[in-house]
């Protein structure tokens, strides 16, 4: 075979010749050996080699269908494998947080109308489950009860959690609804926050209270300026817990509350609490510690306090202290017994009489022990019921009723009756300023105004005594006396002790009784008052429109003290001069506008453009930020009262903070799909969300 001259065939393409040495002794045997062989790789290699086309037009065919379907999935991916094997996975997830936002809305709902969530009595999954279905049945709290309501209202996935879910993942239990309750909390500060800026001044108001459980309790809110509304807010933080009522003690836990709340202590510029030596103390008071931490925040006290403090030291008269331990007398013996307040109402609402013509109200109003200045609100209504009171008080005593008897006399002197117009007159004057400083959003420019003309509208009263006290205050005391048969005459003890019988009433009364009462109250206020004084006040008002116009006022002047007292504060100080002239021109033409009003600090904001006075509008900022008045703390404190109530009295002081602050914050939107991604994030839950 080494010389093989036979004609190529096809399958010669396929077919390998090797040439290999016989190794048997015969040949013809070793032909016959390997011819066969020869054969077999003749026909062997056609056949692997049809196989292989095989699987090349397999392969081609699975690639082609694999194509094929990557085309269908792309364009429609739900039809994927791993898609479907995914979508119950999705299922579950979107189940189970439909689930617990029912639950987290039910608690918010409960939060923000200051409803109970827990009952008087618990319930485990299995009471539940009873009657879980029947919402007109009783439960054990009302965070059930919501929870029915939503199921009858058509929350299946509820009802199926409910009745079919784990026991041990029912997401109802009290830990979770306290859980539920802090990351609102969480959120509602984080909305609070988030408008004061890393640069905004705050000042902080403190002031505190006892609890229904005999905790002292701590009011903590800032007051800032929006910068992007331009809106003056005092918000409330949080109520913090104490144990002592030591000044380190106070400070320590309001700093801490600032850094925890991540405030600079360097923006602090106003402090605001009550006269208590505690906090006031110019040595060792909280102001004092608070200052060594927040060396720009100035101790300012409360100005209501102060008012009220003022109408304190005023009543020294012993006619004036008497006439209210008169009435308040009279004011406890018909509101503490229903018989007696119901025969008030029946003589009120005769219909042979004219009372019901000349007033609406029907009942007496209990004298404040703290708020001296809502006591004018009982006076005047003692006033208008005066005749109906003695006439009670008369008929109570014919039945035999002796406290009536002891009452009757002195209700129906004169005494009595003048003194009770005079402290009327005098205290309508104080009670408007008084509401208008427990305003919010007020500044110290307008509340400085109202302040000033109180002063004034006293020294008028003074200088037309006689006009006043005749014409209104005595003509108004004879009109009552002649209703009670009383006749207008001055005390016999003052006569006996002076030895005078003949005394003119008018003349007596108004200068025994109204002028000294008036002369105290003027020196009281101005007295008390006298925080409007402070030199930074001063300064920061003069930039209003109605004193930078006046022509006292000195532009150079005004620059100076303004350079000395903000130099390191200002954005530009260079251009300070500048804008105090361009600002006393916007002012001038303001001030001529006709109907022109003193305007509020958030509006002179809005006037004052942040691009053109830059320094300016830092200044209004600054006034704007000064508190006048603790008001919102003690606002703070009638919503403590509601929602810590003797049955509450156990609640801890996280979950106290959150209720407090989604009842106080109304206006601060609270998102349900936000508080449940944070409760999914907080904790590995037992439930499948996603995570």
């Amino acid at each position: 075979m080494s010389g093989d001259k036979r004609k190529q065939g096809p399958l010669d393409a396929f077919v390998t010749v090797t040439k290999k040495p016989l190794i048997t002794s015969s040949s013809s045997e070793q032909t016959e050996r390997d011819q066969p062989a020869i054969v077999s790789l003749e026909v062997a290699q056609p056949i692997r080699a049809e196989s292989e086309e095989t699987e090349h037009n397999v392969s081609s065919d699975l690639a082609t269908a694999r194509a094929t379907n990557f085309i269908h999935t792309f364009e429609n991916p739900s039809s994927s494998i791993d898609y479907q094997l995914d979508r119950n996975r999705i299922e579950i997830i979107e189940r189970n947080k439909s689930i617990l936002l029912s639950i987290i809305k039910v608690v918010i709902t409960c939060a923000r109308q200051n409803i109970a969530l827990r009952g008087h009595r618990g319930e485990d999954i299995v009471s539940i489950r009873e009657h879980i279905d029947a919402v007109e049945t009783s439960s054990g709290s009302n965070f059930i009860s919501r929870l029915k309501q939503r199921i009858d209202a058509g929350d299946h996935l509820l009802q199926s959690h409910l009745e079919k879910g784990p026991r041990n993942s029912t997401y109802i239990s009290p830990s979770t609804q306290n859980e539920i309750i802090e990351l609102i909390y969480e959120h509602i500060l984080s909305s609070i926050l988030g408008r004061v800026g890393p640069t905004t001044l705050y000042s902080i108001i403190v002031d505190g209270t006892t609890d229904s459980s005999n905790i002292e309790q701590l009011c903590l809110l800032i007051r800032y300026v929006d910068p992007h509304s331009n809106e003056i807010r005092e918000d409330f933080l949080a109520f913090l817990p104490t144990t002592s009522s030591t000044s380190e003690v106070i400070a320590g836990h309001i700093l801490s509350c600032l850094k925890r709340f991540k405030l600079s202590p360097n923006y602090c510029i106003w402090q605001a609490y009550d006269g208590a030596p505690c906090m006031s103390g110019i040595f060792n008071g909280c102001q004092t510690v608070i200052k060594r931490f927040c060396p720009n925040a100035e101790y300012m006290h409360c100005s209501s306090h102060a008012l009220n403090l003022a109408l304190i030291d005023s009543c020294t008269s012993h006619f004036i202290r008497n006439m209210f331990g008169i009435i308040k007398s009279i004011i406890t013996f018909f509101n503490d017994s229903p018989k007696r307040s119901n025969a008030l109402k029946y003589e009120i609402e005769r219909t042979d009489n004219d009372y019901l013509i000349l007033t609406k109200k029907k009942r007496l109003l209990t004298l404040c022990e703290t708020r001296w200045v809502e006591r004018n609100v009982a006076i005047e209504t003692f006033l208008e019921l005066y005749t109906p009171i003695s006439n009670t008080l008369d008929f109570l005593r014919i039945q035999g009723d002796s406290s009536s008897q002891q009452l009757y006399h002195p209700v129906n002197s004169f005494e009595t009756i003048v003194c009770t117009c005079i402290a009327s007159f005098l205290l309508s004057e104080i009670t408007p300023l008084s509401r208008l400083l427990q305003t919010s959003t007020i500044d110290f420019g307008i509340a400085h105004n109202h302040v000033l003309s109180l002063p004034k509208t006293f020294d008028t009263r003074e200088t037309n005594a006689n006009d006043y006290f005749k014409n209104i205050v005595f003509e108004q005391a004879k009109e009552i006396a002649y209703e009670l048969l009383v006749p207008p005459v001055v005390p016999r003890s003052y006569q006996r002790r002076h030895g005078q019988h003949i005394l003119d009433p008018e003349e007596f009364f108004r200068d025994q009784v109204f002028l000294p009462f008036l002369r105290e109250l003027n020196a009281n206020v101005d007295k008390r008052l006298s925080v409007f004084s402070h030199s930074r006040i001063q300064l920061l008002t003069q930039l209003r429109p109605e004193r930078i116009t006046a022509t006292s006022c000195s532009t150079a002047e005004l620059y100076k003290r303004l350079k000395e007292e903000f130099l390191d504060r200002l954005p530009q100080p260079f251009q300070l001069f500048g804008e105090l002239e361009r600002w006393k021109i916007e002012c001038n033409d303001l001030v001529n506008k006709p109907n022109y009003v003193n305007l509020w600090i958030n509006d002179l904001l809005n006037i004052c453009d942040l691009v053109l006075f830059p320094n300016i509008h830092f200044v209004l900022v600054f006034l704007g930020t000064l508190p006048v008045t603790t008001s919102s703390a003690e606002r703070a404190f009638s919503a403590l009262k509601r929602i810590k109530t003797y049955c509450r009295s156990t609640m801890i002081e996280d979950r106290l903070n959150g209720l407090a602050a989604a009842f106080i914050h109304k206006n601060v939107e609270i998102d349900a799909k936000k508080i449940l991604d944070l409760f999914v994030q907080k904790h590995q839950r037992r439930f499948d969300f996603g995570l």
